[in-house]
């Protein structure tokens, strides 16, 4: 970071510091922008909250770390507009979850007029659902660098329209993450170490800390992957046979699965089974 140059250090708070982002960029002023976990995680123990202490604190994290700062940027407007459908997508799926809910705990139940309606407002909401996914498609075909991503992605068994769309919002289309490890952290799906001195040598294991949903619809991405791919079902029942656990394997996949995902982006080219070429 060069010596005496302003530059501006907040929390990221989506929607709500997005307008500041905007100014930031037209007035070409650098900023950096936090996660929040991070800085309370980083802050130690720290007693009392209020905006003016809250910025004294961002303001003191952002100069201990003044060496190593990297600048934030916004993503463009394709993959902002991705965002909010996928945002829109996903409350009309949380929505819908909640009245299939409802039907299944009521399948042997008298039909009533309640019955009914929620039955209803399930069909309504695979509607509403499809036209999003649409209208997803339509930006993703409109802007060449995303489709060609796009495309890459779901050449991958077990990668569909859901996980590549997923995957190139939350790495604005690959430019976020330099590594697969890294973006797998960010998921939560990444293996580390847990061991100390002598006495704890614990397994690997991954963090609660993560994306959540976004580790939902790749754990049925890898679901797909263990029965349409060659290797991965390999994978698969080999490990299982070794006697690990059904969710150690599955992480596996997931991972690898990322891993495959940068690889033919990076690559430019689409994905090749290889097990197809073995004898």
């Amino acid at each position: 970071m060069a010596k005496k140059r302003l530059v501006i250090s907040m929390e990221n708070t989506g929607i709500y510091s997005f307008d500041l982002c905007l100014f930031l960029e037209a007035a070409s002023i650098d900023y950096c922008s936090f996660n929040p976990l991070h800085l309370k995680r980083s802050l130690g123990l720290v007693r009392g909250k209020n905006d003016r202490v809250d910025a004294e604190r961002i303001a003191y994290f952002a100069y201990l770390h003044r060496d190593e700062l990297s600048y934030s940027k916004l993503s463009g407007s394709s993959i902002i507009r991705l965002r909010d459908f996928a945002a829109e997508r996903k409350r009309f799926v949380k929505q819908q979850a909640e009245y299939k809910g409802f039907l299944t705990d009521r399948k042997d139940c008298e039909m009533t007029s309640t019955i009914e309606r929620a039955a209803h407002m399930v069909k309504i909401l695979d509607e509403e659902i499809a036209s999003v996914e649409e209208e997803m498609l339509q930006i993703i075909n409109s802007d060449p660098s995303i489709l060609r991503n796009y495309e890459l992605l779901n050449s991958i068994k077990g990668i569909g329209t859901i996980n590549a769309m997923n995957t190139i919002i939350h790495t604005n289309n690959f430019q976020a993450f330099e590594t697969a490890r890294q973006y797998a952290c960010y998921l939560g799906i990444a293996p580390f170490e847990h061991s100390s001195g002598t006495s704890i040598k614990g397994k690997t294991r991954v963090y609660p800390t993560g994306a959540k949903l976004l580790k939902a619809d790749l754990s049925q991405a890898a679901n797909s992957a263990i029965v349409w791919d060659k290797e991965m079902k390999e994978y698969y029942e080999r490990k299982r046979k070794e006697g690990k656990a059904y969710g150690v394997v599955l992480n596996a996949v997931k991972f690898k699965l990322v891993g495959r995902m940068f690889a033919v982006v990076k690559r430019g080219t689409p994905f090749v089974e290889l097990m197809t070429y073995k004898k």
